[in-house]
């Protein structure tokens, strides 16, 4: 017996997977240093598209909005990094390197949102350096991101 999985647990259309997004970036908002949230956000981002235009039949679909959203291109780039560790695919063209930069106060100790806890920070090369600077700070960017699919799929 074959089981087709559509979604998982309350987690089944986009509407909701944005949700999750939102929730993501919120978490991501309060703790700007912490890579495992940057993780579950960028990776959720890359999947949007997969649960707005799934299967086969919308590969192209897929590729084509890729491949005119510079942000589209960067959250990509950012999530195939995190889940293979080395990014080879010759399309990532929009990320160099990613770096924590240290900031004045201890994250464990102090909070984001009122002192210098550091950045988790992303430098962009091609396309996306023209559009978005030579760098861009995580939350800005998850922020663009969030805001980008947000107007595609609704509040």
């Amino acid at each position: 017996m074959t089981w087709t999985l559509e979604g998982l647990f309350e987690l089944r259309t986009v509407g909701e997977l944005l949700k999750k997004l939102e929730f993501d970036y919120d978490r991501l908002r309060h703790s700007s240093v912490d890579t495992y949230i940057a993780f579950d956000f960028f990776v959720t981002a890359e999947h949007m598209l997969d649960w707005q235009y799934p299967g086969k039949a919308n590969e192209a679909r897929r590729a084509q909005e890729k491949q005119s959203e510079v942000l589209l291109q960067i959250c990509s780039h950012i999530a195939n990094g995190f889940k293979h560790f080395k990014v080879e695919a010759a399309r990532h063209r929009s990320v160099t390197n990613s770096k924590v930069e240290g900031g004045a106060f201890d994250p464990s100790a102090f909070q984001n949102d009122a002192f210098d806890v550091g950045r988790l920070v992303v430098d962009l090369d091609g396309d996306a350096a023209v559009k978005y600077g030579p760098d861009i700070e995580v939350t800005d960017l998850a922020g663009k991101i969030l805001s980008f699919w947000k107007s595609k799929i609704g509040p």
